[in-house]
């Protein structure tokens, strides 16, 4: 192995339980399904006080089952983190994967358990809802539940809505988890120096953000063609999910129709006026952000870029030989201390109790994410680290996600629940201060350039990428509301939208994209896209205001984070910052920040 990665961190989540197979998960799974059992009962006691329009007995039997849900969720989410974990490491572990379906099932039969208290809360009078909110226990659920009640118009009969909880398991969910046994154990080969060498998709997708362009290329290349040789799977596994929220969504358009974007805004906690307002002001500004791009390739030595360029680090010798974890690590706390030490400190508890996993293994999934077990009300992060600059800052962007979750860990639980719309904006703020640190510290023109191409870099990946991920699923949607698409479809849809945000910049698209791109394929979320972009403007427009506000930023700072799981995208910037998320000024504001950046970034290159 690379000297520079022998010493990355393996994270310590024995401190939940030893195992998977340990006794203290085997009494967790226990509680949960003693919770279930309850939840049963009180349904029945539900059902009679409901018939014998017993108010006071209704309002008190809601409570009951709200706390006993609550409860068990407590030890199943604990649960479904740590096998979780588990898998991300190695997707192979037999035990794991067992154990996850096993946890399926019992999530499943909680759900189905707390189906009609569910329904219950959504359809019972204001009176009664208000009534149920008194309790203590349940008070901090009310944002949560208020917004949930917004649903009455989309519900189904109780049997409907039951049926359709049991049967996602074995349906819906189980074809996101073939996506993840895939990805996980795909092997692909990828030829370096004129030899081939074996490894999975995790490793291989950690090469295409090296600094050398015949490994980025040739882990590439070597991630389509593993692809393509499964691209019928993927496809089948895509189609099959869309099909099945679509189908959903008519059965439950029978008062009020239900669009393929209501769900994933709902998620967000924002309006689609929102989502149309950010997406057109990016639009306005694609020549800009395309700039940047070509720019990026003028320093590659290229009139385009070639799709295995995305995710390059800067080729100028400023900095591009491979950090340490040690190293990358001080730069991010060293960036963090020059806001605040408890942020730079935050980073070194993570690092001293072993909160991070980082280690390049050939079993590791692809992708880098943050989680947390709710029991210790501690953070994980994630990531397969290899030493570019791309992956300091994919740390930091993890890390970032981290002190989000630690800032409300004594928040009730289901205050700790923000939408992914806010949820990026600590892990942005992180990714921005530690490139912004990195550009003032800079002491020559090159490292200057170095640290203005990460800059541009993030625009083009959030500005043009992610929008090109959003305008593919929307009309994968639109046309699979008609019929399943093959993967040359898939490919050409892809294409399109490529093409349509890329323009002139790419010498050709990345057309497997929709096959390789975990995203599409979870079933927790569809359009698992436009927060990044959301989050990316959110964020610069508050890091814009550090320097105004001074010592009183950081306060400030906390307090919008805690309040992210408490209320909508449009009432916390409202409540926080006094401006109008549903209008397109808002993100042209935040644009002009990123076309400065990206100015700077244009003169550097220049006079290259």
């Amino acid at each position: 192995m690379n000297p520079v990665l022998e010493k990355n961190p393996a994270w310590d989540i024995s401190s939940e339980y030893p195992s998977v197979d340990s006794p203290i998960l085997a009494s967790d799974f226990q509680l949960v399904t003693a919770k279930i059992e309850t939840l049963k009962k009180l349904a029945l006691a539900l059902d009679e006080a409901t018939q014998n329009s017993r108010t006071e007995a209704l309002v008190e039997t809601l409570q009951q089952s709200l706390v006993t849900r609550d409860q068990a969720m407590v030890a199943l989410s604990n649960m479904f983190t740590f096998v979780h974990c588990e898998l991300s490491v190695d997707a192979t572990h037999k035990a794991a994967k067992a154990k996850m379906s096993e946890l399926e099932s019992l999530s499943t039969q909680l759900q189905e358990a707390f189906t009609k208290t569910s329904l219950l809360m959504i359809r019972c009078e204001d009176s009664v809802f208000q009534k149920v909110m008194t309790h203590p226990e349940i008070k901090p659920a009310e944002f949560e539940w208020t917004q949930t009640r917004k649903l009455k118009p989309t519900l189904l009969t109780e049997t409907e809505e039951t049926l359709a909880t049991t049967l996602a398991q074995s349906g819906f969910s189980s074809w996101g988890s073939l996506y993840s046994s895939l990805s996980g154990t795909m092997k692909v080969k990828v030829i370096r120096d004129g030899k081939e060498e074996e490894m999975g998709l995790a490793q291989a997708h950690a090469l295409t953000r090296t600094g050398v362009e015949s490994d980025r290329r040739a882990a590439w290349e070597a991630i389509q063609k593993g692809w393509k040789e499964h691209q019928e799977t993927a496809a089948s596994i895509l189609n099959s999910i869309a099909g099945w929220r679509l189908d959903m969504n008519r059965r439950r358009s029978q008062t009020k129709k239900v669009h393929f974007l209501d769900q994933p805004c709902f998620q967000a906690r924002i309006e689609k006026e929102t989502l149309e307002a950010m997406m057109t002001a990016i639009e306005n500004n694609i020549e800009s952000i395309r700039e940047a791009a070509l720019s990026m390739a003028g320093i590659l030595g290229k009139k385009q870029l070639d799709p295995w360029d995305l995710l390059a680090p800067s080729p100028i010798k400023g900095q591009s030989a491979e950090l340490s974890y040690a190293e990358g690590l001080n730069q991010i706390k060293s960036s963090f201390d020059q806001v605040d030490p408890e942020l730079g400190q935050f980073v070194s508890m993570m690092d001293k109790n072993h909160w991070i996993e980082a280690r390049v293994m050939p079993n590791k999934t692809t992708g880098a994410y943050c989680t947390g077990f709710v029991k210790s009300k501690t953070p994980r992060v994630y990531m397969t680290y290899m030493g570019s600059s791309n992956d300091v800052s994919t740390l930091a962007h993890e890390l970032g996600h981290a002190y989000h979750s630690w800032v409300m860990r004594d928040l009730p639980l289901v205050q700790q629940e923000y939408p992914m719309t806010l949820a990026e904006t600590a892990s942005i703020f992180a990714e921005t201060l530690l490139n912004e640190t990195l550009l003032r510290q800079a002491k020559t023109r090159n490292e200057k350039l170095e640290f203005a191409w990460n800059a541009a870099a993030d625009a083009v990946s959030l500005l043009l990428n992610i929008p090109a991920r959003y305008t593919f699923e929307k009309s994968f949607y639109e046309a699979r509301e008609k019929r399943a698409l093959s993967a040359e479809e898939l490919c050409q849809l892809t294409d399109k939208a490529w093409s349509h945000w890329y323009g002139p910049v790419l010498s050709k698209n990345d057309q497997m994209f929709w096959a390789h791109k975990l995203h599409f394929s979870m079933t927790g979320v569809s359009f698992y896209n436009f927060p990044y972009a959301f989050g990316y403007l959110f964020s610069l427009s508050i890091y814009a205001r550090r320097q105004t506000l001074g010592t009183d930023f950081m306060p400030k700072y906390r307090a919008l984070l805690m309040d992210t799981g408490r209320m909508t995208a449009e009432d916390c910037v409202m409540k926080h910052l006094g401006e109008d998320i549903r209008k397109p000024e808002f993100w042209q504001a935040s644009i002009e920040v990123v076309k400065k950046q990206i100015a700077l970034f244009k003169d550097l290159a220049s006079a290259h």
